[in-house]
């Protein structure tokens, strides 16, 4: 009977892991704006406390502290807070990746549950197919308006030259005019490993991961993923876990 006791107690946990596994798909993005989940919490200390709010910065990619962060206007609403380049995704090891996403789907505010959460995805298909990421999501956005074939629970990437998607004046605002042009089509960004090259220069190790790592775009592959407890190193930089 304890034998059959334990058995059940795996299984059971087996199932739930299986439930909460989802399949979806990954695209790319980065907007320079400041993060939904950076943003301030003012009926919700008890968010504040617990799970932080993940990290914004300056036009010149220095962090702010935690305060100011939290009150500073996103760069795509005329403010001053941008998204940090240590956002960009980087490899671990041949066949494991850590970065940053946005989550398709739910409300794009920072009292979103699944705001400061890890995943593990692993690619079903695509270059990188049998390949693993795990990311934090710093941003939350909802499914219409945002190109493609884009739906809720797909996972956008944060990688540089990966798209500005409907919000091109953050990175005018952060880089200049200089870069107008460097940052591919709205949606999907840059096409080949050599557009990386017309990126700032902080940001193009992220653009060359989609093409040295995960050996193409990365844009409308099929992934399953599931939560996974956040490894120190990015929350080093997010500054939250959930």
């Amino acid at each position: 009977m304890f034998v059959s006791v334990i058995l059940s107690t795996l299984l059971g946990v087996a199932a739930a892991q299986v439930q909460q596994a989802v399949m979806a798909k990954t695209y790319t993005g980065w907007d320079c704006c400041k993060p939904a989940c950076a943003n301030a919490l003012p009926l919700r200390p008890d968010i504040i406390a617990t799970r932080g709010a993940a990290a914004s910065c300056r036009a010149d990619n220095t962090r702010f502290p935690l305060q100011q962060s939290l009150l500073a206007a996103s760069a795509c609403n005329g403010g001053a807070a941008f998204l940090c380049a240590a956002y960009q995704p980087v490899p671990v090891s041949d066949t494991l990746s850590y970065g940053f996403a946005i989550l398709m789907g739910g409300a794009a505010g920072p009292a979103n549950p699944a705001c400061c959460r890890c995943y593990e995805a692993q690619w079903t298909s695509g270059a990188a197919a049998g390949k693993k990421i795990v990311v934090q999501v710093v941003n939350i956005a909802e499914s219409s308006g945002t190109g493609n074939d884009i739906g809720a629970g797909d996972l956008i990437l944060i990688t540089p030259g990966g798209g500005v998607g409907p919000h091109p004046e953050g990175c005018r605002a952060q880089y200049g005019q200089r870069f107008a042009n460097s940052w591919g089509a709205d949606y999907g960004g840059v096409t080949s490993r050599e557009n990386c090259a017309n990126l700032p220069d902080d940001l193009q190790g992220g653009c060359y991961w989609r093409y040295n790592w995960a050996g193409g775009e990365v844009n409308g592959w099929d992934i399953i993923y599931q939560p996974v407890t956040c490894p120190s190193r990015l929350t080093e930089i997010s500054g939250c876990a959930a």
